[in-house]
């Protein structure tokens, strides 16, 4: 038998937080991490059409400044009487030199290095841009952040493609090379559940996924879902 002593109910709590990757953007195929361009009308039905399918009692919005995030988040929070917040720490993944430039551009002219980023993601960087270990322990800090500081709630997270990716691989401890396994369309939400227990003065998370819609959402599924067909 385990001499493991069990916690009593009062020591323990629950976080909900749901991660959002914002619609379509401007700009088409390109590589778009800090490059700043806004949501098409698709990309913004998109995410209407999501949290429609979700219409959970989010407590607080958390956004990356972005625009192809905030401006979602913010017309959200307006629809529901929610605080939101803008929080640096969430962009996404710096291109360096390769933002805003064509995916199969670079592709054929950087093949090996690009590659690197499917088969080698822990040691891929951009020129003079963000490496990805850089980038996860900087998403990982603001994770933890954000635990500390809505703990008990359940939480909106709107965000990037790549911060959902990393997030789950370090939060799943997956192998590296599942980050670019998760296919996160636009709009595609995860759902994770955080149990904090307090043990001896010290506080423990114990993070489960619950859900994941990654529903492809093109315009007649977009109709369908808010009632515009």
């Amino acid at each position: 038998m385990s001499d493991v002593k069990a916690v009593a109910s009062s020591d323990v709590s629950t976080t909900y937080i749901d991660l959002i990757r914002h619609g379509e953007p401007d700009g088409g195929n390109v590589f778009r991490g800090r490059v700043n361009l806004p949501l098409t009308e698709t990309g913004k039905r998109q995410f209407q059409a999501r949290v429609k399918k979700h219409r959970h009692n989010w407590q607080h919005i958390i956004t990356s400044p972005l625009q192809r995030c905030s401006e979602s988040a913010h017309w959200l929070a307006n629809d529901r009487a929610l605080p939101c917040t803008e929080v640096t720490d969430w962009q996404e993944i710096d291109y360096g030199d390769w933002e805003n430039k064509p995916v199969d551009e670079v592709f054929k002219q950087h093949s090996h290095q690009a590659q690197k980023m499917w088969q080698q993601p822990l040691e891929f960087c951009a020129p003079n841009g963000e490496p990805v270990p850089e980038f996860q322990q900087r998403i990982v800090a603001a994770w933890k952040q954000l635990l500390e500081e809505y703990q008990g709630q359940h939480v909106l997270l709107v965000n990037h493609g790549g911060v959902m990716r990393v997030l789950t691989q370090y939060l799943l401890k997956l192998d590296p090379q599942a980050m670019n396994r998760l296919a996160i369309p636009y709009a595609g939400l995860i759902r994770f559940k955080v149990d904090h227990t307090n043990e001896n003065g010290k506080t423990r998370h114990w993070v489960s996924l619950l859900a994941m819609d990654g529903e492809e959402l093109n315009d007649d599924r977009v109709h369908a879902i808010l009632g515009d067909a």
